[in-house]
């Protein structure tokens, strides 16, 4: 890599820490001095800096990480020293896994978010090995998830999910209520998603008539995914379409996939699929 390179990866990397309302950029000591000293940019600080307690609280959380990410709150909501199950966002931010990226000084709120791409991985991929349990070889699924999502090939795609869900033990599936459930197979959807780290992945994507279940963005493709629990495909396709999740991609020049998909909370896996290509 050319020396701007290098300096836009580790600041990608490492950086973005924040432990002020000056937002001062500060980046990750640990992880720094290991990468210039070994010339490797590896998760050096996450490796080794994931303790037992975070695991727990991340097993038994009533809500899921994710939802905590890129939302406002006021400082007593993470500050707070105490934290359990029911409120593990305190330990999430003094932890360094979530980090303040923007005030609103009027309000006095405070966005919270992944501090940089070395935290984003690890805790995906920490949320991943004790979230989801499958038969299948994970690094030999998402290489062909990779290439797949990159060639264009959404009905490879639609197989390579299938089989995953499908392989995915039935004591794992939540069996509570409807809402459970549903959050289970996006929660899934969307880990599997976040592990594909060469891409851009939205999940929830604050639209101007609604969220997206899920947008994926490749160089040359655009993927929009919109599921529905219990129901069919044709019904997820056509909130894709009733609420414009495409529209803020109009004059993009790269192709479309809007994708509708229906999962079974019966068999465990997807049970329609339905893709328009624009």
């Amino acid at each position: 890599m050319t020396e701007q390179q290098t300096k836009e990866e580790l600041k990608a990397m490492y950086d973005g820490y924040h432990f002020s309302t000056r937002l001062k950029d500060i980046y990750n000591p640990f992880s720094i001095i290991n990468c210039l000293a070994k010339s490797d940019m590896a998760s050096f600080w996450f490796r080794t800096g994931t303790p037992s307690l975070m695991v727990r609280l991340l097993a038994n959380c009533s809500e899921e990480v994710m939802q905590y990410t890129g939302q406002w709150y006021q400082e007593r909501m993470f500050i707070d020293y105490k934290a359990d199950s029911e409120r593990p966002l305190p330990m999430f931010f003094q932890a360094g896994y979530l980090t303040i990226k923007a005030v609103n000084r009027r309000m006095r709120t405070f966005l919270l978010n992944f501090p940089n791409r070395e935290v984003r991985e690890g805790i995906t991929t920490l949320l991943a090995n004790n979230y989801i349990e499958s038969s299948n070889d994970a690094a030999s699924w998402l290489t062909n998830m990779v290439q797949a999502l990159g060639n264009g090939d959404a009905e490879l795609v639609r197989r390579l999910f299938t089989s995953f869900l499908a392989e995915t033990p039935y004591s794992m599936r939540p069996k509570k209520d409807q809402k459970q459930r549903e959050l289970y197979f996006h929660y899934t959807f969307y880990l599997l998603m976040r592990l594909i780290s060469c891409y851009t992945v939205y999940t929830e994507k604050q639209l101007s008539e609604g969220r997206a279940d899920c947008i994926v963005e490749t160089a040359d493709y655009v993927y929009i995914f919109e599921f529905k629990l219990d129901g069919t495909a044709s019904e997820a396709l056509q909130q894709i379409h009733d609420r414009g999740y495409a529209r803020s991609y109009e004059t993009d020049t790269r192709q479309k996939f809007c994708i509708g998909a229906s999962f079974s909370s019966k068999t465990g896996t997807i049970e329609e699929w339905q893709t328009e290509i624009q």
